[in-house]
């Protein structure tokens, strides 16, 4: 991917609200120089497809996707994609007695973050650009992920907000590759010391276990809903 300094649009709306853009009455208000902006297409030998199509294909009646797309918190060290996808399955299970519940969250946007491990968070400042903690907290568990844990118990997994207490309950968790590319970039951007290309690299070999990486988000929450996954809306 290649990107103008001079004029940086982020393929990912980072910064640019719709409040701001709704503030313009015509298109020459908002006139700026359009960066050229490329993401390399991955093919099917440059990610795993196989084990994507088996994550999507799940034998399961009761399947919900989740699409992040900022890395909202809800209350501190508490990410809103990890905490909805657990009061959906514990809903699922406890309340209506309905069985397990799959879900599937995909980062499709600077959400992205939530799958990089603390090297990366340390090594590029992350948590400060984003308004995040210094670390990736948000993986790790608060419980011991005990699945005989009752249900109300604060310490217990089904309270446990974090993403390694989805993924005990079998959650899956795809990453844009699109994305990763876009913030990627951005960070470069910023830091104006580094390439995005090499940061980039480095994403790509820094993903946490349970975190995939996919060639565009989008497609993937189409092809969820092509294989009976219903779409909770971005959060």
């Amino acid at each position: 991917m290649s990107i103008s300094r001079k004029g940086f649009i982020s393929a990912t709306a980072v910064g640019v609200s719709a409040a701001a853009l709704s503030s313009f009455d015509t298109v020459a208000d908002a006139a700026v120089d359009r960066a050229p902006v490329h993401f390399h297409v991955l093919k099917a030998t440059e990610y795993d497809k196989a084990l994507m199509l088996q994550k999507l294909t799940v034998n399961n009646e009761h399947k919900q996707v989740f699409q992040s797309v900022s890395p909202i918190l809800i209350a501190p060290g508490v990410a809103s994609i990890y905490i909805h996808m657990q009061n959906s399955m514990n809903s699922y299970l406890f309340s209506q007695g309905l069985g397990n519940l799959a879900t599937l969250g995909v980062f499709i946007g600077p959400s992205i973050v939530f799958a990089l491990n603390d090297a990366m968070w340390k090594k590029y400042p992350i948590g400060k650009m984003f308004g995040l903690a210094s670390t990736n907290t948000y993986y790790q568990a608060d419980s011991n992920l005990d699945l005989s844990a009752d249900p109300d118990n604060p310490d217990g997994v089904y309270q446990d907000w974090s993403a390694q207490a989805v993924i005990k309950r079998g959650g899956q968790f795809f990453v844009c590759h699109n994305a990763t590319t876009g913030v990627a970039y951005i960070i470069a951007q910023k830091m104006g010391t580094t390439t995005g290309k090499a940061i980039l690299a480095d994403f790509e070999k820094s993903l946490l276990p349970g975190f995939q990486m996919v060639p565009a988000g989008v497609a993937a929450v189409q092809q969820a809903q092509e294989n009976g996954w219903k779409v909770f809306p971005i959060i």
